[in-house]
């Protein structure tokens, strides 16, 4: 069996590659590398433990740090790993810090790239994480998308349509192979807020706080609050005080959470997988950013994008609540083995393309 390597880079990594790397298990020598970049016990080894993955055999160790320090640090440190591992081909999924550095170093030694969660544009230059998708697109030679709009993407951008397969969104598989355990017999909304637009943009996390303060004022529901360590470090900074009614609670393993987005009235958040989830479930949930890539869940009508302005936010709150939704089905099925298909079949033509 040829040796390949597949990369996990933060939290929603484990959770999105869950299914798909015991499949990889039954026809390569799979090497799994943790970069390290989430490193709490909460954060990390959590979801190996529930999600049933396998320790990872190298763990980089990158931590916490600015943008240049962890590509930087990533990049040194994978690349040993590479050299001493000569895979076939690597496999990196979405958009983090440390997708891009895994990119970039293998890349670099020319060795075939894989990326999964590709095409996905939110056409804000300003985020991060898009110039991260964008640079790990037009570095790989093999583009796994989740939509057909987001190879249309691709494809406009250049990339030859012959690099990008559309398979369907891997979370469906896992969303639904688990079972969660949480139950609260009294309403809740549920809250995360993480990006680095709304945490180290002291006016947006103002906002954010502002608009919960008033969202219980009108509700009286509790907002339970999931605070990570960057936001709590920004609240800090800042000096910043959560309002009334607002419950902050450690991050949670991915079985309880998932139960408090199934249990939720409504879910507010800047994270794209939480979207996605709540998406299959059936919860109501708004985003609270300026733009969003996953502008499909928009078009359907199962998610609300907010913006900044408070008034905008509670309208959002508001119109969620009072209109029910479907689950979403265009997620598709069989992912895990569609993409170990393409895989396999393909991963001869790179040692044409490459020498190796």
């Amino acid at each position: 069996m040829k040796k390949i390597i597949t990369c996990i880079g933060i939290r929603p990594d484990i959770i999105r590659l869950s299914q798909i790397i015991k499949k990889l298990d039954n026809h390569f020598i799979n090497i799994i590398v943790d970069s390290g970049q989430h490193y709490d016990y909460n954060l990390n080894k959590i979801f190996y433990d529930q999600l049933e993955v396998r320790p990872p055999d190298y763990n980089l160790d990158v931590k916490s740090g600015t943008h240049a320090t962890q590509v930087a640090k990533l990049m040194i440190e994978f690349e040993k790993t590479l050299l001493e591992n000569d895979p076939y081909f690597v496999i990196v999924l979405g958009d983090n810090n440390s997708s891009l550095g895994f990119s970039l170093a293998t890349s670099k030694l020319n060795i075939p790239l894989i990326h999964i969660e590709a095409g996905m544009r939110s056409k804000n230059w300003r985020m991060p994480e898009e110039k991260n998708r964008v640079i790990i697109d037009h570095l790989a030679d093999m583009n796994i998308c989740y939509l057909p709009e987001h190879r249309e993407n691709l494809v406009k951008e250049g990339i030859d349509p012959r690099r990008c397969w559309v398979v369907g969104n891997p979370i469906i598989e896992v969303v639904n192979a688990v079972e969660t355990s949480f139950q609260q017999k009294s309403p809740f909304y549920l809250v995360t807020c993480h990006r680095a637009e709304n945490t180290e943009i002291k006016e947006n996390l103002e906002k954010i706080l502002a608009f919960l303060g008033r969202l219980y004022e009108k509700s009286n529901i509790e907002i339970k609050f999931i605070l990570m360590p960057k936001t709590k470090n920004m609240m800090e900074k800042y000096g910043f005080s959560f309002p009334e009614g607002v419950n902050t609670i450690p991050p949670q393993g991915f079985l309880e959470f998932l139960g408090m987005e199934k249990e939720a009235k409504l879910v507010l958040t800047d994270s794209g997988t939480v979207v996605e989830e709540c998406a299959i479930l059936g919860t109501p949930c708004i985003t609270l950013r300026e733009s969003t890539e996953r502008i499909d869940l928009i078009e359907l009508g199962v998610n609300a994008l907010t913006g900044m302005d408070i008034d905008q936010m509670l309208n959002a709150a508001e119109y969620s609540l009072t209109h029910q939704i479907e689950p979403v089905s265009h997620y598709g099925k069989n992912i895990a083995d569609k993409i170990c298909n393409i895989l396999i079949g393909n991963s001869l033509n790179f040692s044409t393309k490459y020498s190796r």
